[in-house]
């Protein structure tokens, strides 16, 4: 492999940079990743939609994950403050259960969160928007 000094890197870094912008410059369909069908932002906004159910079930699982590792490590810190209880604060295992208590109930809290938020009945495993009835009045009492 080629060792560069920081001066040729430098200016090989520049004239890649005004490259780059050069072409976006001249063909814009790079940088907006634009279709010959005319995506509408409509379109764009459904398809960001759909993976918000990805996102949400990602999340969901970090909480449970989270939750039960905290709960095992208060476990420790139980038995660590009963053989050294001035090493250990009792402080700390039961924050730590608290944290891991909350951690285990979010998932089940988003749903009445939603709930409570928007009305209606909502489904915390499955995020849906229908923007094709935006602004033409239907679903409006």
């Amino acid at each position: 492999m080629i060792k560069l000094n920081k001066s040729i890197k430098g200016k090989l870094g520049m004239a890649l940079g005004v490259a780059a912008g050069v072409a976006v410059a001249l063909v814009p369909e790079l940088a907006f990743a634009q279709t010959g069908t005319g995506t509408s932002i409509g379109d764009v906004a459904m398809n960001a939609s759909k993976s918000i159910n990805g996102v949400q079930v990602m999340i969901q699982g970090a909480c449970y994950m989270a939750g039960v590792a905290l709960a095992g490590g208060s476990m420790f810190k139980f038995k660590a403050h009963k053989d050294n209880p001035q090493q250990t604060p009792l402080s700390t295992p039961i924050v730590m259960l608290a944290v891991a208590a909350g951690l285990l109930y979010l998932p089940s809290l988003m749903s009445t969160a939603g709930q409570s938020l928007w009305g209606g009945s909502q489904n915390s495993t499955r995020v849906s928007y229908d923007y094709s009835t935006y602004g033409s009045g239907a679903g409006t009492p």
